[in-house]
């Protein structure tokens, strides 16, 4: 195990996790932010700044989503990061696709 994630391991059992936890899913209403469907059991509580200096930082921003969504957003981000566009991209198949299943 790296010294990061030990770090994580760490924060991540913490009490100030726990109540930041609880606290961002209270701001969120108990909702994935991105589905905005309920939290389930095992949901993320997603870092928007990546950097791992940074990862113990309660002032940084967050999202609340389940595990899928966080997957999703991490996958996404590795492509959004060097071409924005790809959302447009996206949004364009989505629109196909339920055009095609109407």
């Amino acid at each position: 195990m790296t010294e990061s994630q030990k770090r994580k391991r760490k924060l991540r059992t913490s009490k100030n996790w726990k109540f930041k936890k609880l606290s961002e899913m209270k701001r969120a209403e108990g909702k994935d932010e991105i589905t905005l469907k309920p939290l389930r059991k095992g949901w993320q509580l997603h870092h928007n700044c990546l950097d791992e200096n940074q990862y113990e930082n309660m002032d940084n921003s967050f999202l609340c989503c389940n595990r899928k969504t966080h997957d999703f957003v991490h996958w996404l981000f590795i492509y959004y990061k060097n071409d924005v566009t790809i959302i447009d991209r996206i949004k364009k198949e989505m629109e196909e696709m339920k055009g095609a299943n109407e």
